[in-house]
């Protein structure tokens, strides 16, 4: 049942009133449950997380492609670039 994204699990937290009053709002105005505004908010946060891995992650590729190409260009300058 693990893999089963549609199976739910009762889990009880406390939040600030202003929070519960938020998602009351959302509920009301979407027409949809207050455990729908929950887990909207909880994909949208991990959709942000995955994002920044993935910038963290072309950011570190971006740095090896910049020192591999310096590399090369010293090693072309080292040896001579034929023409």
């Amino acid at each position: 049942m693990a893999g089963n994204v549609h199976a739910t699990k009762p889990f009880n937290i406390r939040l600030p009133i202003w929070a519960v009053d938020y998602i009351d709002e959302r509920a009301a105005e979407r027409g949809t449950t207050k455990t729908d505004v929950v887990v909207e908010a909880l994909r949208s946060l991990r959709e942000g997380d995955v994002e920044g891995l993935m910038k963290e992650g072309y950011e570190e590729m971006r740095e090896t492609d910049r020192r591999l190409a310096e590399e090369s260009m010293a090693a072309s300058t080292t040896f001579g670039d034929p023409e």
